[in-house]
């Protein structure tokens, strides 16, 4: 909300800024020929600042003409950072060497599972369905199972046995001390209670194998519910697929339901023999550098780590398998996508660079705005090299140690642009 205000307020001050400086009766003037067809992109920043408008000053300090020149005036109150316009210093920053390679994203196997009831049963309750997102512990689905039922009157019948043991030991230990029965009886009692103590533990862990948990052991299910079994999500996750229907009989191995955290997903790309020597040659604590682009999203990059590479190589195509672990934000991504990946090696060369959301385009030429004053930014144009991770490498246009808009330079395009829509001292 307060980013929107800001661009609103950014738009109205250079609305108002590009206003008219006559009264909207004085007739449009004529501009002149040369200004028309000469783009400030092919003019010297010495030809920009020279040029004067047809109101006889200079072009670039005209509240009407100077976007004709390239020149934009922002309040000063809104450039800085959080503001309206940010900018950055074109500076030499380690450069890489990238790579591209196809790829194909897949689930995190390690949070990724097929879901199944721990023994046989019929199912009476669903509680998901595809696309639900679940809590660690959530109950996805319930069956009747008759071999829980059994446990459970097994463990109910071997914690009465133990008691009954417990009180038979304790009374013998009493008339033994006061000599009133043999200490036949006692041992008896004894071995008794260390049978009714392996029959109740062996009960209580066969209850444990269908992941009641402690809790469960001392609950008392309702009538008719004693073989109730829940199945449970093992993390946090969402439901993918479902083959699941009330009333099936399902099992154990039965793929039910599949439950994946898809909040971080895998990519599956290849890489050649001199690739994989590039990877493993980096240090355990510096993994290489990712990025990921699919069809279904252009433009939009999803940035990771390559985290394993294959031990062996295809015998056909001589590459080996490379894993890259990708942040999925918004669950954009889904299992099956085709994509880009482009390897980031590090590299020993530095490149003068700016942020990436600095160079803008238009009619396919690419341009910055370099900060010329206090309020004044110029519209300049740069040849550009190699892109990496937020930063695209400048080869001509901006000298190091100069400013550029980098957060709202669009906004700044947009003034400029008027003179191509025809906008001006009339609007």
């Amino acid at each position: 909300m307060k980013a929107n205000v800001v661009v609103a307020l950014l738009a109205g001050a250079l609305a108002a800024a590009a206003g008219c400086g006559r009264p909207s009766s004085v007739p449009e003037p004529v501009h002149e020929a040369e200004a028309l067809e000469r783009s400030d992109l092919d003019r010297s920043l010495d030809d920009l600042l020279a040029a004067r408008c047809e109101h006889g000053i200079p072009a670039h300090t005209c509240g009407e003409c100077r976007y004709e020149v390239g020149f934009v005036s922002v309040p000063a109150e809104l450039i800085g950072p959080g503001k309206g316009i940010e900018t950055a210093t074109a500076a030499l920053q380690p450069a890489v060497e990238a790579r591209e390679a196809p790829g194909v994203v897949a689930l995190n196997e390690e949070r990724a599972v097929w879901l199944s009831p721990r023994a046989a049963g019929v199912v009476r309750t669903i509680r998901v369905d595809l696309g639900t997102h679940v809590a660690p512990g959530a109950v996805l689905y319930e069956v009747d199972c008759v071999e829980l039922s059994e446990a459970r009157a097994a463990f109910g019948r071997a914690t009465a046995e133990l008691e009954l043991a417990r009180a038979t030991h304790a009374r013998e230990s009493d008339l033994f001390a006061r000599k009133i029965c043999p200490e036949k009886d006692l041992l008896e009692a004894r071995a008794a209670l260390g049978r009714a103590v392996a029959e109740e533990r062996a009960a209580r862990e066969q209850l444990l194998r269908f992941g009641l948990g402690e809790e469960g052991l001392v609950a008392v299910p309702s009538p008719g519910d004693s073989g109730l079994l829940a199945v449970r999500a093992p993390f946090a996750g969402t439901v993918l697929e479902r083959s699941l229907s009330l009333g099936a009989l399902v099992s154990p191995g039965d793929r039910t339901l599949l439950l994946a955290d898809t909040s971080r997903l895998w990519v599956q790309t290849a890489l050649y023999e001199r690739e994989v020597a590039a990877v493993l040659g980096q240090p355990a604590t510096q993994a290489v550098r990712a990025e990921v682009v699919v069809p279904s999203y252009q433009g939009r990059v999803f940035r990771g780590t390559v985290e394993r590479v294959g031990g062996t190589l295809d015998e056909a195509t001589r590459t080996a398998r490379a894993r890259v672990v990708v942040d999925n934000p918004g669950n954009l991504l889904r299992a099956g996508m085709t994509a880009r990946v482009r390897l980031l090696f590090p590299s020993p060369a530095r490149a003068l660079a700016v942020p990436a959301d600095a160079v803008l385009e238009d009619e396919g030429r690419r341009f910055v705005f370099v900060r010329y004053d206090a309020t004044d930014f110029v519209r300049r144009p740069v040849t550009v090299g190699r892109a990496w991770t937020d930063w695209v490498e400048i080869v001509d246009g901006v000298e190091s140690g100069q400013e550029v808009a980098t957060h709202g330079a669009f906004l700044l395009k947009s003034d400029v642009l008027r003179s191509k829509m025809g906008a001006g001292c009339a609007d």
